[in-house]
């Protein structure tokens, strides 16, 4: 049966995953892509003209499959900081479960050499989320003060740190309780001492 053109194109953006998350953008030739995905490496230049054009579609899939968590995730209004914070480690866990790799492409790379500017402007976005709750914890004195950028990466390395530590279980396979202890733990680097 032959298999349509998005299957194969999401097929070659999943074996680009799989094998950036592996071996780094930088450390990926696009034969190993195709081997991957069992196709011929003509295959791929059909859907990605280059490997930056398949390494910026596959950015975009992730970041965008984050981003998309991430906003459906999103707390009451009324929600506290703390709250909040818990409905975003939640986002966070299920979409390292669901996509574990595309969560250590995105966390573990240096993309700059690649991104263009439709996956820089998405980037972008998910920054803004992240300082954005990080400004309104700061404003309802829940957060402690500080570079927003700097108090996310602080975050998010140790989500990062914890899922390195864990491999190869999926997050999703961790008692409840480490969960949850690890997101308080996460949330004190954050929480201003009263």
């Amino acid at each position: 049966m032959p298999r349509s053109s998005a299957d194969l194109a999401s097929r070659l953006l999943d074996s680009a995953l799989a094998l950036f998350a592996e071996r780094t953008y930088e450390g990926t030739q696009m034969p190993a892509v195709a081997a991957h995905a069992q196709v011929g490496v003509g295959s791929i230049y059909r859907y990605f003209p280059s490997k930056e054009a398949l390494g910026n579609a596959a950015f975009r899939q992730a970041k965008g499959g984050l981003l998309a968590e991430l906003t459906a995730a999103t707390a009451p209004p009324a929600a506290t900081p703390r709250e909040e914070f818990a409905q975003i480690w939640r986002a966070f866990t299920r979409f390292a479960g669901a996509n574990p790799a595309a969560f250590v492409f995105l966390e573990h790379q240096q993309h700059d050499t690649f991104l263009d500017a439709e996956s820089r402007v998405l980037a972008a976005e998910i920054d803004t989320f992240a300082a954005d709750f990080i400004a309104r914890g700061q404003r309802a004195g829940a957060i402690r003060d500080g570079d927003a950028a700097f108090l996310v990466a602080l975050a998010l390395g140790a989500f990062g740190g914890l899922l390195k530590n864990i491999r190869p279980l999926p997050v999703t396979e961790l008692p409840p309780q480490a969960l949850t202890g690890a997101e308080a733990a996460v949330w004190d680097l954050l929480h201003r001492k009263t």
